[in-house]
C-alpha cells in the first residue's frame, strides 16, 4: 500500500538528485587553450518523486537481503539473514521502503522495526543477538543491560512488567540523500503509536540500531615508478599510523548518538577485503566498522525533529 508521496513539509515531492555518470571521453570538447569543457554542459539533472510504500514481502524480499547484506558487511555470514528479511518483512509489520517506480519496483531505502523480546527463540534474532553480545563483550555495562531487558520475566526495578526492546534496521543505497530518513522515522513513530496490536508488539521502552561506520585510513599504494620500468605498484613502507578520521554512512547516526544510553563502534571479524581495495579515485583507503547504538523510547522521539531540522526537506 501506498503510503503519502513526499508532498508536505518532510521532503518536496520531485527532488533534483545528480544521477548522471561521467561522460565517454570521446564525447569531451577541448578548446583552443586546450582546457577540456563540458563537464558542467554534459552532466544531465533528472528529477526523481520518492514514494512511500508499506512493506511488501511479495516484492522486497531480495532487496531487503542486499540491504542486511551490506548492513552487516563482512560478517553477514554470521547471520540469517534470510530469517531476518522474513521477519522484517511480516505481514504487519510497521516499516517503511523508497521506491521510485510503483510499489513493484526495487526499494532504495528500508527502514523497519522488529520485537526482540517476542522473537528470542527465532534462529534469526538469536544469530543477531549473539553477534551484538560477541561485539559488546567489552562494554559490560552495555552487555550486562541488553541481556537483562532481552531475559524472560519482569525486568522493571520493581517487577511489575517486563521491558521491550526494539531493534531498528536502517539501510539505504549508497548514493541515497539523509533528507529521505527524517520522514521514514516519522512515519514508524507513526505506526508504532497507531497499530491496532500497539501494545502488544510496538510499545518498546528501548530501541537498538546496527549501523555502520567507516575510518579513513592512508592509501598503500603509490604511483608506478617509471624510472625504472615497473608498472606495477608498490606498497609504501612507512611506521605512521594510517588512520587519518571518521566518517558515517548514515549521517542521522550523529543525531542518535548524540542522545543515547549506549554507543559502540566495532571491527568486524572477518575482513574480506583490505582498505587498498575500497579506494576509489581518492588517496585514502576505506576501514568499515560496525556500529551499534542504544537509546530509550524519549531519547529516540527527541531525535527524529531533530533529524528533521538537521537535514530538512530539498
Amino acid at each position: 500500500m501506498s503510503k503519502r508521496r513526499v508532498d508536505e513539509d518532510e521532503v518536496e515531492e520531485d527532488s533534483d538528485i545528480d544521477l548522471s555518470s561521467t561522460d565517454d571521453e570521446n564525447e569531451e570538447e577541448v578548446n583552443e587553450e586546450g582546457d577540456e569543457e563540458g563537464d558542467d554542459e554534459d552532466e544531465e539533472v533528472v528529477n526523481v518523486d520518492f514514494d512511500y510504500f508499506d512493506l511488501n514481502p511479495e516484492v522486497d524480499f531480495h532487496a531487503t537481503k542486499t540491504f542486511l547484506r551490506q548492513l552487516f558487511g563482512d560478517d553477514e555470514a554470521k547471520i540469517d539473514i534470510s530469517g531476518l528479511a522474513d521477519l522484517l518483512l511480516k505481514k504487519g509489520s510497521a516499516g517503511t521502503t523508497i521506491k521510485t517506480e510503483g510499489i513493484e519496483s526495487d526499494p532504495f531505502a528500508l527502514l523497519s522495526v522488529i520485537n526482540l523480546n517476542d522473537n528470542l527463540t527465532k534462529p534469526a534474532i538469536k544469530s543477531v543477538l549473539n553477534y551484538v553480545y560477541e561485539k559488546t563483550s567489552t562494554q559490560l555495562q552495555f552487555n550486562l543491560f541488553l541481556k537483562k531487558l532481552l531475559s524472560t520475566g519482569k525486568t522493571t526495578k520493581d517487577s511489575t512488567k517486563q521491558l521491550k526492546v526494539g531493534l531498528i534496521i536502517s539501510e539505504r543505497m549508497i548514493n541515497m540523500p539523509v533528507e529521505v530518513v527524517p520522514p521514514m522515522y516519522k512515519m514508524l513513530l507513526e505506526e508504532m503509536e497507531k497499530a491496532e496490536d500497539a501494545h502488544e508488539k510496538y510499545e518498546f521502552d528501548y530501541f537498538l540500531i546496527i549501523s555502520k561506520v567507516y575510518k579513513l585510513v592512508h592509501a598503500n599504494i603509490q604511483d608506478d615508478d617509471e624510472d625504472e620500468g615497473n608498472k606495477s605498484k608498490k606498497k609504501k613502507k612507512t611506521n605512521q599510523e594510517p588512520q587519518v578520521e571518521m566518517d558515517y554512512f548514515h549521517y542521522e547516526d550523529m543525531i542518535l548518538e548524540d542522545d543515547c544510553k549506549f554507543k559502540g563502534i566495532y571491527d568486524y571479524s572477518t575482513v574480506k577485503q583490505d582498505t587498498d581495495s575500497r579506494r576509489v579515485f581518492t588517496d585514502y583507503g576505506i576501514d568499515p566498522k560496525l556500529s551499534l547504538i542504544f537509546l530509550d523510547k524519549e531519547q529516540l522521539a527527541k531525535s527524529v525533529p531533530i533529524m528533521a531540522e538537521k537535514f530538512p526537506p530539498f
